[in-house]
């Protein structure tokens, strides 16, 4: 086994007593099988969250391949439990929850659908026939559902890839060409909205991890057909966007990102690194991060992405240690330059001795490395604060048509300071948020809505304030200088410059990053700002070098 396959083999095995701690092995439990331990162990919860059961995938893998888990009769009928307990979970219309009870989840049927069929290519022939008889009576409702369904409060290219592969699979395991046909259709709408710049939507935007994630379904979807030269074409278009954001540090994405993920799914790019450089490049780059955990990965990351990840992590084992001549490693471009996105909102600058990334879209939010050091040289994400009502506002807010000049010496990004909406969960929300999705959720329009709603007021809702600013990044051979202004009438309470902080719902964002221990102190401009200039305007300036002695 190479040294890429032991990488990504040594961390599932590290994992698997955790994955098999958390499924419920007592055969005469009434969650026998289930793999949400909050659920039957805790008992925190209210309903299982069929998500976990994607645990089943990796232990497939273990029972199919590694020792001591091989063969294991024990784990087998752990396993054979697991798809009992997803079958009993389904809703007789065929979908699943995810967040919450009657949600019609197309993310929790598709994910769990697409990984249940792996693990039963792992472990079918040796699992219970009636096992295998509910296991395929529930595949094909979940199919069927899917068939029916869409997702509708927006455009998530790696669940629509998710719901594609798990309709190829259905096809496959049951012979029915109704999920082809609908497995196909997701793919084209994937496909058709793929930017020119090569990314994947997500939310209506470019977010580098998360297109990680996307991209390993995708290479699994054509696999399944047996290689289709439109997808792949699309593929390597991705590819070519996606190695821009590969960090000298071993890091991707984050802040400047449209939903500010860091995490690193290396499988699409194992698998296709016989055939594109680019790929080959990414995931041999990428690999130290696997252990030192500069991306974000399973050191890092909660119970909800644990298993997309660690069921990633088997399909990267399984490609690395593939034999055969791989494609000619292709990093993107060394030469210096600006590498502007515009509509994904996202600029490169490479010069001599750093690269640099700005968020646009963002409000300029800026990551600068040391390419020679390897490390994250200076980091901003722009202003958060409070006004004297008690709201947060900042700078940093996803406008995709924001007023941008980029050049190749100075990048400017003109906008206005928003609102930005943090709600939680308490416990009269909850009990309302619980009796309206049991009442009238049970209607499929209520359950769009509600969905809708949630979505609007977690990602969407935004309200401009009367606080403007401008930022202008000068570009120096030795670094870079900020030089922003600020004007307006806002009533605000306090206002700072700051390193690390995101402003809108995204689950997936804000895991542990090595990256952010580095500080950046700066007294002047670290300095909170001073509310009754802003009326006036006020300007602030800060020089980073990339060596303190400059």
């Amino acid at each position: 086994m190479g040294v890429s396959a032991e990488v990504y083999r040594r961390a599932i095995l590290a994992k698997a007593p955790h994955v098999i701690g958390l499924l419920d092995r007592e055969r005469f439990s009434r969650t026998h099988g289930c793999m949400d331990r909050t659920f039957w162990a805790w008992k925190f919860t209210d309903f299982p969250a069929s998500r976990f059961q994607e645990g089943l995938c990796v232990l497939a893998y273990l029972y199919a391949n590694e020792p001591p888990y091989r063969g294991s009769k024990r784990l087998l009928d752990w396993i054979a439990g697991g798809f009992d307990f997803w079958a009993r979970i389904q809703r007789p219309s065929g979908d699943f929850d995810e967040a919450y009870p009657l949600e019609r989840s197309l993310a929790a049927t598709a994910f769990t659908s697409f990984y249940l069929a792996e693990a039963f290519g792992f472990a079918g022939d040796d699992l219970p026939a009636e096992t295998s008889e509910r296991f395929r009576a529930a595949l094909t409702r979940a199919g069927d559902w899917l068939c029916r369904n869409d997702e509708t409060h927006g455009f998530l290219s790696n669940h629509l890839a998710a719901a594609a592969g798990a309709l190829f699979h259905a096809w496959k395991i049951t012979g029915e060409a109704r999920f082809e046909e609908r497995g196909r259709y997701f793919l084209g709408r994937i496909l058709a909205h793929q930017s020119d710049e090569g990314w994947y939507e997500e939310y209506g935007a470019a977010d580098p991890g998360y297109q990680t994630h996307g991209t390993f379904y995708l290479v699994r979807i054509d696999e399944l057909l047996g290689g289709d030269a439109a997808l792949q074409a699309s593929l390597e278009r991705s590819f070519a966007f996606l190695a821009h954001f590969i960090h000298p540090d071993g890091s991707l994405g984050g802040e400047y990102t449209s939903r500010n993920t860091q995490t690193w799914y290396p499988a699409g790019f194992e698998m296709c690194a016989m055939r594109s450089g680019a790929a080959r490049w990414m995931a041999e780059e990428m690999l130290p991060s696997v252990d030192s955990l500069a991306a974000a990965g399973l050191g890092s990351i909660d119970r909800w992405n644990l298993f997309p990840l660690l069921n990633n992590y088997v399909f990267a084992l399984r490609a690395a240690a593939r034999e055969g001549v791989r494609a000619a490693a292709a990093p993107p471009s060394t030469e210096p330059g600006v590498h502007h996105f515009p509509a994904a909102g996202l600029l490169k600058v490479r010069r001599e001795r750093y690269d640099l990334y700005v968020g646009l879209a963002k409000g300029g939010v800026v990551k600068l490395f040391d390419r020679e050091a390897k490390k994250l040289a200076f980091g901003n994400c722009g202003y958060i604060g409070r006004t004297r009502g008690g709201e947060v506002l900042s700078s940093q807010y996803s406008v995709p048509d924001r007023k941008v000049d980029v050049s190749d010496d100075e990048v400017r990004v003109v906008g206005s300071f928003y609102q930005v909406s943090r709600p939680v969960m308490s416990p009269a929300r909850f009990l309302a948020f619980r009796v309206f999705s049991l009442t009238f959720g049970r209607m499929k329009a209520a359950a769009t809505w509600l969905k809708s709603l949630l979505v609007k007021v977690l990602i969407y809702k935004k309200r401009e304030l009367d606080l403007r600013f401008t930022r202008r990044i000068v570009l120096h051979d030795d670094g870079i200088e900020l030089v922003d202004h600020l004007q307006g009438d806002q009533d605000v309470a306090e206002l700072v410059c700051a390193d690390n902080f995101t402003t809108i719902h995204m689950g997936s964002s804000r895991y542990f990053v090595p990256n952010e221990l580095e500080e950046f102190a700066d007294a002047e401009f670290d300095a909170p700002v001073e509310p009754a200039r802003l009326k006036d305007g006020l300007e602030r300036r800060r020089r980073v070098p990339l060596s303190p002695d400059l």
